[in-house]
């Protein structure tokens, strides 16, 4: 009784096993039973869409945006949590004109699961395509997701500063971009912007310090003509006019075809009484920017004052 107790056992144990085996096959391969079966199919498609999205990256990258678009949109159709091909699907589209698609494409990507530095890059593309159609306000959040991410992100920082810029809010704009650089210490672009802003707001003392570190993070005779213009301005908020005259003598030099640096050049010799100097500045300028309505003024200016100047010893002659 004991063996075939155990035969019969044996026996209902293989039926079962063999009962589940077909359940399982009947599951996999039959069409009602795939859908229960979700992981095999997002599986399968992943795979499909991987050489697509490899080809529409490697199409973007090398400028051949019409592949891109056909082969990035077909990855991304088969496989919508790919956040790389979302990604750059987005890009493509907005590199082809096609800018309410891509920053839809782009919002789509924000709100996927992937790595922080990717997550970072898509924030901060649709942080500055917004600044790009004047949506600042959007700027801002996308620039404090940025932050919510990752504190000691300079980017972040930077993209807010800039939306607030063009918001017209300079002091808030400032203090961002110096905690941008707190990070970045080195930063040329940023440091031109927050030396730009500290003019702009009064505090000559600090820009000039920020143009003169500026300065030195580069080659000698290599620096941008705007630190010499930026040092100008310094000097004169601060009342050092013959520091503010050269170096504006150097903007010039560096771009002689600018009105700006000329204009404000004549402006410190007119500042200074030197009303020779200042007139002559005034006619190399005329020769080159003809049709200057500033310089036109400024010349008046200039041959008034030194009129009255040249008038003073004949009145004090005629007294004595």
């Amino acid at each position: 009784m004991r063996r075939s107790s155990r035969f019969v056992s044996s026996n209902l144990r293989r039926r079962f096993l063999v009962v589940l085996s077909l359940v399982f096959v009947v599951g996999v391969l039959s069409p009602f039973g795939c859908r229960h079966v979700p992981f095999y199919r997002m599986t399968k498609k992943a795979s499909e869409s991987l050489p697509l999205s490899r080809e529409g990256i490697a199409a973007y990258e090398r400028g051949d945006l019409e592949v891109a678009e056909e082969k990035l949109a077909q990855a991304v159709e088969l496989n919508g949590a790919d956040i790389d091909a979302c990604r750059f699907y987005g890009e493509t589209l907005w590199k082809r004109g096609k800018r309410v698609e891509a920053m839809d494409v782009l919002r789509e990507a924000a709100d996927k699961h992937g790595p922080i530095d990717v997550q970072a890059s898509i924030y901060r593309s649709l942080g500055e395509k917004a600044l790009t159609v004047d949506r600042s306000d959007q700027t801002i959040l996308w620039a404090n997701k940025i932050i919510d991410l990752s504190p000691r992100s300079a980017v972040g920082w930077e993209l807010r500063g800039d939306a607030e810029l063009a918001l017209g809010q300079s002091e808030e704009a400032l203090a961002d971009f110096q905690r941008a650089v707190h990070f970045e210490t080195d930063d040329r672009s940023l440091l031109r912007k927050i030396a730009t802003l500290q003019n702009e707001t009064g505090d000559h003392d600090a820009a000039l310090a920020t143009w003169q570190y500026l300065e030195v993070l580069y080659p000698t005779n290599r620096e941008p003509v705007e630190i010499f213009a930026g040092k100008g301005r310094s000097y004169a908020g601060l009342g050092l006019l013959a520091d503010a005259q050269d170096a504006y003598e150097t903007a010039v030099r560096f771009a002689p075809r600018d009105p700006e640096y000329r204009l404000r050049l004549a402006e410190i010799a007119l500042a200074r009484g030197d009303y020779d100097r200042a007139s002559k500045i005034v006619a190399e300028a005329q020769a080159v920017i003809p049709d200057s309505l500033a310089l036109q003024k400024l010349a008046q200016a200039a041959n008034r004052q030194a009129a009255e100047v040249a008038e003073k010893p004949t009145d004090e002659k005629r007294f004595k």
